[in-house]
């Protein structure tokens, strides 16, 4: 039983980390293609940065937390930046604002495509979902990444198998360098990393489940890589355009995959705004705080936020992370010269 309990909990931990990190981009395929399939034969390259960039910020983190014996992200945020933590705060905000904006302009861009519904109506009621969701805590928001996220990645991977044609594999853009590959692979590992960050503080996963967590992630990545190179596409979601090519019963079931993906990872954004604005405060009141504040923002759009706003948010996103580094060096250094003073007392 002890067993099947450890087992279970570290599933329950996999999936929640998952449930930060993958969301409707990779479902949809919009942000593969703009920070990745861009930059054709180059975009492997980026694949592969991106994937030892989460083996180093993972152990970081481990590292870190084993030292300064931290439980929440408010603790290592208060401990790492010290007075600086409300900037640091502020920095977070804006990229976990951006992607929740990001989720609801989708559904309803989504919406608009495939029932031609306007007036923001997905928008308004997944923000409905989410204000529940958010007063019922942790414990819930776990249980609902439980059900997501299986479903999230058995549909997607089963959309691409479906829809990749090795004859057909063809990267149009080759002419940019790799450099660039590399850093949007960064700036996409960065941004969404920064997500899932106060997520991570609330897991105990182990070294082993993490690699699998990065390994299922670069798996669905090169899935996605590999439809993008093999088929046309005209809209801004070609997963979901892919998916046609499946089945007509497959699309619809794709259409319901696009929708767990933009909740997952409204979800997981709007608890990490609760947790830094209102230190994870249940209340209705905190919840309709954020709710609100992401509609507001969502009013820019589906292309545009994405576009534009996603970058804007990796590039903040990436400046935090070299701060974090920094502070993170000088909090161990301060540590080992505390450790050897104790030492020669």
């Amino acid at each position: 039983m002890k067993s099947g309990g450890k087992l279970w909990s570290t599933l329950v931990d996999y999936f929640l980390i998952l449930s930060a990190i993958i969301g409707v981009g990779f479902a949809s395929g919009k942000e593969i293609y703009v920070f990745f399939f861009n930059f054709g034969q180059a975009s492997i390259l980026g694949l592969i940065v991106f994937a030892l960039l989460y083996l180093y910020l993972f152990f970081i983190i481990d590292y870190i937390k084993s030292k300064i014996k931290i439980k929440s992200y408010n603790e290592f945020n208060a401990e790492i930046f010290g007075g600086l933590c409300k900037i640091s705060n502020f920095v977070m905000l804006i990229n976990f604002a951006i992607t929740s904006a990001g989720m609801l302009a989708g559904a309803d861009y989504l919406f608009k495509t495939f029932f031609n519904v306007g007036y923001h109506i997905p928008s308004i009621l997944l923000s409905v979902l989410i204000c529940l969701l958010l007063v019922g805590g942790m414990g819930k928001i776990k249980a609902v990444s439980n059900l997501i996220i299986p479903i999230m990645i058995t549909a997607i991977v089963i959309n691409s198998i479906k829809n990749i044609n090795p004859i057909n594999v063809k990267f149009n853009i080759t002419a940019k360098n790799g450099v660039m590959a590399i850093y949007y692979g960064l700036l996409f590992g960065i941004n969404n990393f920064v997500a899932a960050l106060p997520v991570i503080f609330e897991t105990k996963l182990k070294s082993k489940g993490k690699v699998l967590v990065i390994a299922s992630i670069c798996l669905i990545i090169l899935l996605n890589i590999l439809v993008l190179a093999s088929n046309h596409f005209s809209t801004d979601m070609p997963m979901f355009e892919a998916s046609k090519n499946v089945s007509n019963w497959f699309y619809y079931i794709y259409f319901l995959t696009l929708i767990l993906a933009l909740f997952s990872t409204l979800m997981i954004c709007s608890y990490n705004m609760q947790t830094i604005i209102f230190r994870n405060n249940k209340s209705l009141f905190s919840a309709l705080v954020i709710v609100i504040l992401n509609l507001i923002l969502s009013q820019f759009g589906y292309a545009f936020i994405v576009k534009y706003l996603y970058v804007v948010s990796g590039i903040i996103s990436s400046i935090y992370i070299l701060l974090l580094i920094v502070m993170v060096i000088i909090k161990l250094l301060k540590l080992k010269n505390s450790a050897k003073k104790i030492k020669k007392t």
